[in-house]
């Protein structure tokens, strides 16, 4: 199942998975309950995936586009009985090295890709505002070496 905000994203989502806009997402979209949930967006978005993970399940918050807030009714919470869990890559730099060497060879040959867009330093207003909108595809490069000159 693949999530996204923008009914322009849809066709951004893998061929392997269901494509879902953000409003649609509901648990007969999905089809029952989820094992797992992989989150790379927080705020409301995350809030409302949460309902529908089985109880025991575990969710994992990747990212915070959506917002860097998220606020739960507790007692639900506990009731519905969901792991959440924070996964941040800056803090595991040497545990995820050996796992990032092993997938460069398929980003080199193609079989792995990684959506960007690239920006010179003199688009740096257009690229905020691709960000600011949630309008970017995968993640923003700045280019440093390219000023428009």
């Amino acid at each position: 199942m693949g999530v996204v905000g923008r009914p322009a994203k849809l066709e951004h989502v893998p061929g392997v998975a269901k494509a879902l806009l953000a409003p649609d997402l509901s648990e007969e979209a999905v089809g029952g309950k989820a094992d797992v949930l992989i989150d790379t967006v927080g705020g409301g978005i995350l809030r409302d995936a949460l309902t529908l993970v089985r109880p025991r399940g575990r969710a994992a918050l990747l990212g915070y586009t959506g917002g860097r807030e998220l606020t739960l009714d507790l007692a639900d919470f506990f009731l519905a009985d969901v792991s959440l869990l924070p996964v941040n890559m800056i803090s595991r730099g040497e545990e995820v090295a050996p796992e990032v060497l092993r997938l460069l060879p398929d980003l080199a040959s193609g079989a792995l890709s990684l959506p960007y867009e690239r920006y010179g330093m003199d688009a740096l207003g257009e690229a905020v505002e691709r960000l600011r909108t949630g309008a970017a595809v995968g993640k923003i490069v700045l280019d440093m070496e390219n000023t428009g000159d």
